[in-house]
């Protein structure tokens, strides 16, 4: 990661000492403690040794007669060059490019037709080379790998605010956005921290602790007006500010509060008698007596009159009667003389925020500093999800006696302690205890019980995740599964849904998704928002309901709203929200279908077979196209193709250069033709019948969406579920995968063909993978 240096003259002398409590010269301001991993190296078993022997005297030949024309130099084809692989630890490490090759060669695209083709004797030898190659990592030797130490992103920075101080802070319209890696926001090499997120920091840790606890200094909520604010009626009138009642009736004020609750108003009034009696004065809230006075105080000489008053909702009418009106001609005029009126809360309402991190504040300064330490321990602990070590509750607690003896109260002191926890290096980062080189070792039960709650909820542990953390009994393996089961079934692993699968299905694409107005007139961001709905509720559902993953592929039944139905052109759906409906006997079923893939998918103004095979190729096959030849031109560049959309890419990928990309990526998109680019269904394209046809270069040959979706759900079963499998284990352990994480996935591809595919096997495959309860330390490269 690029080291980063503030510049301390521009922070304030507080952020100043909140920063040097927490060492974060060493830490935040210059990086995370560890870099990504180093090269590991192989395992010198026999096997591998013979793998090396045979490359280099059977197929490295090979290699360089058939392939090393395209594939050298520091401009190669595809930008895959084969000739930097000498070793077999090279060649592992780049696995799953290797992946690529074998499936290409087994298809006879590589080398290519208009190139040269492969003997039967050298095709055969180099599959079987491939096939050993890829089966030769030992997976009886342990390398769960090394996960870097990584910065929160703003989502699991947003949750783990709320669940810590009872305060939701939104951060994403002032923080930079997090940057991608392999699908996913929360992959360490890209999540950097550049000196504007510090101050960022530094800003929302005031921002939010200035919402979560109360300063007593300050003065309790009152509103006041002049009798002048108060509305007239016929007998009433104004004298300067003074608000004269002079005939029996009410004077009205609407009054707004913070909150329903309890609170006193004072009203400064004077009068004038008749035959010694004094004009009385009744107040009314919303039309309900709260109280009545005889006003005894004359002009020059006006007092106050205070009465409770309870507000059942944020704001009231207040009322002011005169009840007793009587006049003398000539003599005397009994009158009511409202000059002031003013509402004020009979008691600070601490929030319960204020509660939660300060608790009661004890009297005296010895039981202060003590009742402080103790509320430190308990923020820091949870805040940096383990126990404070004692040196470091010592500099908080100094940090508070400091802002003591300038003159801050204990609430407030205690305020600037949590600051510097909220921007402390291990309240921001997922930080894990370095690893000896070389070395193996199990996550401490707080780590452990920080990554699964960053994994199924995208948040900090619980109350219960962090009593069985500090008991020492979250490994045993009953205590764990117990805990998988419970956290599963919380309502805070939607967070699955709405950071994992949206991710991996690129739903976030949508809100950039403009479609023609013009052609789709009905589309609207209500409707792009309904899309993305309807795939979030049907994962949702299927996690719920622990079903086959495999459902993700044809399930005939999906979530949708009236607005959503007319769009597809189905039955209208009784009343307004989401409700499950059966697709038996509809042209709909699975994900592919659904209108928020079709949609962004495509361009605004037609469908792309292009971008949807590219999407199956990514996301449902694990398959990376290779990237577009230089030479190659774009669609709309070549003027002379002409019929139909397919006709057209027909024609564009006759060029050679075109076709490497394109004879996989649109046959897999021609058989979702009959989706227009919103995802509705249609027969005909600009009058001509849709042909959604493929055929794979293998010579798989399917139509429609139907076909397609049996076709992945059998003969490309293992390859969804091996793509399902690596996109949550990298979204899981927030790095990329590497060649021994092999071992891993295999195992949990192994347990989910023997569980019927249920989603919970996958997602507690990954949580007791090794991989995630284990870390090996980074060897460092040899010079």
């Amino acid at each position: 990661m690029e080291r980063t240096i503030l510049n301390f003259g521009a922070i304030s002398l507080n952020r100043k000492i909140i920063l040097l409590t927490n060492s974060l010269f060493g830490i935040i301001l210059f990086g995370p403690w560890q870099t990504s991993p180093s090269q590991v190296q192989a395992d010198e078993s026999e096997q591998l040794r013979q793998v090396q022997r045979e490359y280099l005297d059977r197929i490295l030949p090979v290699f360089r007669n058939e392939c090393f024309d395209c594939h050298s130099g520091e401009e190669p084809d595809a930008g895959f060059r084969m000739d930097q692989y000498r070793t077999i630890d090279q060649i592992l490490k780049a696995r799953k490019k290797w992946k690529k090759v074998f499936a290409r060669v087994a298809a006879h695209e590589m080398p290519p037709a208009d190139v040269s083709r492969l003997n039967d004797q050298d095709h055969k030898l180099v599959l079987a080379w491939i096939e050993k190659m890829l089966d030769s990592v030992d997976c009886t030797q342990i390398n769960p790998g090394q996960v870097t130490v990584r910065r929160l992103n703003r989502i699991e920075y947003r949750n783990t605010i709320r669940d810590l101080t009872g305060v939701d802070f939104a951060p994403a319209e002032s923080f930079p956005g997090d940057d991608v890696g392999y699908g996913f926001d929360n992959i360490a090499e890209v999540l950097s921290l550049p000196p504007i997120l510090m101050e960022k920091y530094l800003d929302a840790a005031e921002t939010i602790t200035d919402r979560a606890i109360v300063d007593p200094a300050e003065p309790m909520w009152t509103t006041s007006f002049t009798g002048s604010d108060i509305k007239k009626f016929p007998g009433s009138g104004l004298d300067g500010l003074t608000h004269v009642l002079s005939s029996n009736g009410t004077i009205t004020k609407q009054v707004r509060v913070p909150e329903k609750g309890q609170y006193v108003v004072k009203i400064l009034a004077h009068g004038t008698p008749v035959d010694d009696q004094w004009p009385i004065m009744e107040v009314s809230l919303d039309g309900k007596k709260i109280g009545r006075a005889r006003v005894r105080s004359p002009r020059g000489e006006a007092e106050h009159y205070q009465f409770k008053a309870r507000f059942r909702k944020p704001d009231g009418k207040l009322g002011i009667s005169f009840t007793n009106d009587a006049y003398k001609p000539k003599v005397a005029d009994r009158n009511l003389y409202i000059e002031q009126v003013s509402v004020s809360a009979t008691a600070r309402k601490l929030p319960a925020s204020h509660t939660l991190l300060i608790g009661s504040s004890p009297v005296g300064l010895p039981n202060q500093i003590q009742a402080a330490r103790s509320a430190i321990n308990r923020f820091a602990s949870k805040a940096y999800r383990r126990r404070v070590y004692n040196d470091e509750l010592t500099r908080l607690t100094r940090l508070y006696q400091n802002f003591r003896e300038s003159g801050e109260s204990h609430e407030i002191a205690l305020k600037h302690c949590f600051q510097a926890v909220l921007v402390s290096p291990f309240f921001l980062y997922k930080v894990e205890i370095p690893t000896s080189a070389g070395q193996v070792r199990n996550l401490t039960d707080f780590e452990l019980a920080t990554s699964l709650s960053y994994f199924f909820w995208s948040t900090m542990p619980d109350a219960e995740l962090f009593r069985s953390a500090a008991t020492m009994s979250l490994k045993k393996p009953e205590v764990y599964q117990q805990q998988l089961t419970r956290m599963l079934a919380d309502p805070k692993s939607a967070a699955l849904v709405d950071n994992f699968v949206a991710q991996w299905l690129q739903l976030g694409h949508l809100q950039h998704v403009k479609p023609d107005p013009d052609l789709f007139p009905t589309v609207d961001e209500n409707l792009l928002n309904d899309m993305a709905q309807e795939t979030r509720l049907f994962v949702n559902d299927l996690i719920r309901r622990d079903g086959s993953i495999l459902e993700m592929l044809n399930a005939e039944h999906s979530f949708l709203n009236p607005r959503l139905a007319n769009h597809y052109g189905l039955p209208k759906i009784k009343g307004d929200s989401f409700r499950k409906v059966f697709l038996t006997g509809t042209r709909r079923g699975g994900l592919m279908t659904q209108a928020s893939i079709l949609t962004l998918t495509s361009d605004p103004n037609r469908t792309s077979p292009v971008k949807r095979g590219k999407w199956i190729m990514e996301n449902l096959l694990g398959d990376e196209p290779p990237p577009p030849d230089p030479d190659a031109m774009a669609l709309e560049e070549q003027k002379e193709l002409t019929g139909t959309l397919r006709q057209r890419l027909e024609q564009h990928r006759a060029d050679p250069n075109c076709a490497v990309c394109h004879q996989v990526m649109d046959e897999l998109g021609f058989a979702l033709e009959n989706f227009d680019a919103v995802g509705r269904w249609r027969d005909e394209e600009e009058s001509n019948t849709i042909d959604s046809r493929g055929e794979l270069p293998d010579g798989t040959k399917f139509e429609g969406a139907k076909q397609l979706q049996k076709m992945l759900q059998s003969d490309m079963r293992d390859k969804f579920v091996r793509c399902l499998t690596e996109k949550m284990m990298i979204y899981a352990l927030g790095r990329g995968l590497e060649y021994y994480d092999e071992c891993a996935i295999d195992k949990i591809v192994s347990q989910l063909e023997r569980d019927n595919f249920r989603f919970s096997t996958l997602i507690t495959g990954v949580a007791t993978s090794e991989p995630f309860l284990k870390r090996k330390g980074i060897l460092e490269e040899q010079p």
